[in-house]
C-alpha cells in the first residue's frame, strides 16, 4: 500500500497532554478553533510520506540535481488554476554548513507555451511562514499555500518553481527557519533542478519573487554570489514585507510593541517563538533567555503537536505579558541571536548585482516598517538598486494582492528587458479611498468567541 494520505503535523493535542505545557482552557479552545481551520487550508491531511522520504540517488548528488519527480493529479489540489500543470519534485540542495541536503517543492506551470519562442519566464518564489515541521510543506498544502502570492504570476504566463526549504517536507534535516542563507541555497538550486525536469521548458532568464519568511529568502538570493555574473540569466527580484535582520527586529518589539496594552494585535509578538526555534536549531545550546517560562512550554508542546500557521502562532495569545517575556527581559544581550542575524540576515554590506523592488504595508504587524526601513537604508549604502514602495494601512499579507499590478509589472519589465533608474528610489503610494478600502489584519485568527 503507498504510505500517503496520512496526517503529518497539526494533531489533536488532548486536554491532559496540554496542560502539562501550560496550555490550560483558554490556550486548549484556541487550538480546538485552529488545528482543523488550518488543516483545511494550510496543511492537509494527505502527506504522501513516500514521495517526501529522501530519495535513493540522494547519496553522491550535487547541488541542483533532481531527485525526484511527481505529476500531481489535479483533484487532489483544492486551489488549482483551471489549465494548470503541477508536479512536486525533490532536489540536492546545501544547508547552511554547505553539506549537501535534499529539498522539496513544487513547480507549476501555465496550459500553453508563449508564442514567441515557446519557452516559459521562471519566477523562483519564496514562500511566508507555514511551519517549522516537516509535516507543514507546502507542496504538500490543499491550495500550495496561495494567498494571493504565486497565482498572480501563473495567470500572468509565468512558470513557478517554489521551494518548500529544506527540512519542511523531506525531514533529512530539521527546518532551519528564516535561516536566509540556507534558504537561497534552496531557491538557487531549485531553478537547476527545475531546468533537469524540463529541460527545454523555461527561458535561460529567471526572477525571483518572496513574501515575509521568502522575502528575506529572495533578499538574501539577490547577494547570492552565483547570480551576480550576467551568465546566471537572474534578472532581480521582488521582496514583500521581507524579514530581514531579526535581532534588530526583536529589539524594536521589546522597545515599542511589547509595552503596548494591545501588543497580542501584532503577528511578530506570536512570531517570537518560532525565532527562538530557528535559532535552537542553528545553536542548539540555545536557551532563550528573554523569553517566559510559559512561552517555552508552549513551544515544547507545538513540537509535540507538530503544530504549523495557525496554531503554531495562536500559542501565545492567552498569555500575559509577564508569560510570554521574562520581566526586563534585555534582548539586545541575546548573543545568540545576534550572531544568528549576522549569519542570515540580507543587507549586511553584500553587493547585488541586479535590482530589487520592496513592497512594504505601513501597518504590517509581522515585518515591522521601521525594521525594513533600516534594513532598505543599510542596502542601498553600498550602492545596491533598491525600489522601495510604501502602502499605507495594510496589514502584513493584504499587501500582496493590493501590490500585485506593482510588483508583477516590475517582474514584466525586467523580462522585457527594460531598464531601470539605475539608482535606488524610495516612495509611498497614494491609495484612492483610504477610508473605505477594504483592509483585512492578520490577526484576530479565527478563534473561537468570547477569547
Amino acid at each position: 500500500m503507498p504510505n500517503r494520505g496520512r496526517q503529518a503535523a497539526d494533531f489533536t493535542v488532548g486536554a491532559a497532554t496540554a496542560a502539562n505545557y501550560s496550555c490550560g482552557t483558554e490556550c486548549q479552545n484556541i487550538l480546538a478553533s485552529t488545528i482543523p481551520d488550518d488543516l483545511a487550508v494550510n496543511i492537509g491531511t494527505d502527506f504522501d510520506f513516500d514521495f517526501y522520504n529522501t530519495a535513493g540517488n540522494f547519496p553522491g548528488s550535487a547541488p541542483g540535481d533532481l531527485l525526484k519527480l511527481q505529476a500531481i493529479d489535479p483533484s487532489t489540489i483544492a486551489g488549482l488554476i483551471p489549465g494548470m500543470s503541477s508536479y512536486r519534485f525533490q532536489y540536492t540542495s546545501k544547508d547552511l554548513d554547505g553539506t549537501a541536503v535534499p529539498v522539496t517543492g513544487f513547480i507549476a506551470i501555465p496550459f500553453t507555451r508563449p508564442a514567441h519562442d515557446g519557452r516559459f519566464p521562471l519566477v523562483a518564489f519564496a514562500h511566508g511562514t507555514i511551519g517549522v515541521y516537516r509535516g507543514c510543506a507546502p507542496s504538500s498544502s490543499p491550495e500550495f499555500y496561495d494567498y494571493d502570492t504565486w497565482i498572480p504570476l501563473l495567470l500572468r504566463g509565468y512558470a513557478v518553481v517554489a521551494t518548500d526549504y529544506a527540512g519542511l517536507g523531506n525531514n533529512f534535516t530539521a527546518h532551519k527557519y528564516v535561516s536566509f542563507t540556507a534558504h537561497a541555497h534552496d531557491l538557487y538550486y531549485s531553478v537547476q533542478a527545475a531546468r533537469k525536469a524540463f529541460p527545454t521548458a523555461f527561458t535561460d532568464e529567471w526572477m525571483s519573487m518572496g513574501h515575509s519568511q521568502g522575502g528575506g529568502a529572495v533578499w538574501k538570493l539577490s547577494e547570492y554570489s552565483l547570480v551576480q555574473n550576467p551568465s546566471s540569466g537572474y534578472l532581480g527580484t521582488v521582496a514583500i514585507a521581507p524579514a530581514s535582520k531579526l535581532y534588530d527586529m526583536a529589539i524594536l518589539l521589546e522597545k515599542d510593541i511589547l509595552p503596548l496594552p494591545n501588543f497580542h494585535d501584532f503577528v511578530f509578538t506570536g512570531e517570537v517563538a518560532a525565532l527562538a526555534v530557528a535559532v535552537r536549531r542553528v545553536f542548539p545550546q540555545y536557551i532563550s533567555p528573554w523569553l517566559g517560562d510559559a512561552m517555552k512550554k508552549r513551544i515544547e508542546l507545538s513540537d509535540v503537536g507538530q503544530l504549523c500557521s495557525e496554531p503554531f502562532l495562536g500559542l501565545s495569545l492567552d498569555l500575559t505579558l509577564e508569560e510570554l517575556v521574562v520581566t526586563n527581559a534585555n534582548v539586545a544581550s541575546d548573543k545568540f541571536l545576534q550572531q544568528f542575524q549576522e549569519l542570515n540576515a540580507p543587507a549586511q554590506g553584500c553587493h547585488a548585482s541586479q535590482p530589487m523592488l520592496i513592497i512594504q504595508g505601513l501597518n504590517d504587524t509581522s515585518i515591522l516598517p521601521a525594521s525594513t526601513a533600516a534594513a532598505f537604508k543599510d542596502a542601498t549604502k553600498v550602492g545596491n538598486e533598491i525600489h522601495m514602495v510604501w502602502y499605507p494601512g495594510l496589514d502584513h499579507s493584504a499587501v500582496v494582492a493590493a501590490a500585485s499590478f506593482e510588483w508583477l509589472r516590475f517582474i514584466d519589465d525586467r523580462f522585457a528587458g527594460r531598464i531601470t533608474e539605475g539608482f535606488s528610489t524610495n516612495r509611498t503610494v497614494k491609495p484612492f479611498d483610504l477610508a473605505n478600502a477594504y483592509k483585512p489584519l492578520d490577526l484576530p485568527l479565527p478563534l473561537p468567541f468570547g477569547i
